[in-house]
């Protein structure tokens, strides 16, 4: 287990999830995440993650996020560049991980974006998947296993309904994106489907139309 000094606790939101609110309990939670999905790099990402961080950074998404090649069939596949490429977003990776992920003095990480992370980071170490909450294995650190009753089940419920909602919104977002691209004539790239992102979530928080249904 982690010295308490050895791990840097960014903010109370990092640690929303666990039913043990010690020191030593967030600390090796934060470690633990850390060496697991912090040094991977956020992949599950959904537009509501990347809005939050950007306004509250007042950062344009493309400064902190990076593409991938998406497989076919994947719902968060982003049609760019008149259909010659498909690709899905995420938090840009650096060398040690997560852009995001924070060094201390000692060596150790942590999440720097504390309760404004990922909702799939906050669940840690929770799964995503529809159906009854469970823990998802995570390779790079066997300090701990991780059992359900370690974690806030209300707050993780919650957490789960949130990551759904916004998680089915995302791949509508990019669905009608594609249905835009593959009918523009213009060579869209990604920075064009960011822009379109940031539109549609106002029109989400305003209960308003979907900006290709807005008319003059």
């Amino acid at each position: 287990m982690p010295e308490e000094g050895s791990v840097c606790i960014a903010s109370e939101g990092n640690e929303a999830l666990i039913s043990d609110k010690s020191l030593s309990a967030r600390v090796q939670w934060q470690s633990c995440r850390a060496k697991t999905r912090c040094a991977r790099g956020a992949r599950l990402v959904t537009g509501a993650d990347i809005i939050r961080i950007s306004r509250t950074l007042a950062l344009e998404p493309w400064h902190f996020t990076q593409t991938a090649p998406a497989v076919a069939g994947d719902p968060t596949g982003i049609v760019l560049d008149k259909g010659r490429r498909r690709v899905f977003l995420k938090l840009a990776n650096a060398t040690h991980g997560c852009v995001f992920s924070v060094r201390t003095p000692s060596g150790a990480s942590c999440c720097g974006l504390g309760d404004i992370a990922p909702t799939s980071c906050r669940i840690f170490p929770a799964d995503t998947k529809d159906g009854a909450p469970a823990i998802r294995p995570e390779p790079g650190c066997d300090c701990r296993e991780w059992k359900l009753e370690d974690l806030d089940q209300e707050a993780l419920t919650e957490a789960l309904r949130t990551w759904s909602a916004d998680r089915d919104h995302w791949f509508e977002v990019v669905a009608r994106w594609n249905a835009l691209a593959a009918e523009s004539d213009s060579e869209l790239g990604i920075e064009d489907f960011q822009r379109y992102l940031l539109e549609a979530q106002c029109a989400r928080e305003a209960g308003a139309a979907w900006p290709e249904e807005v008319t003059a």
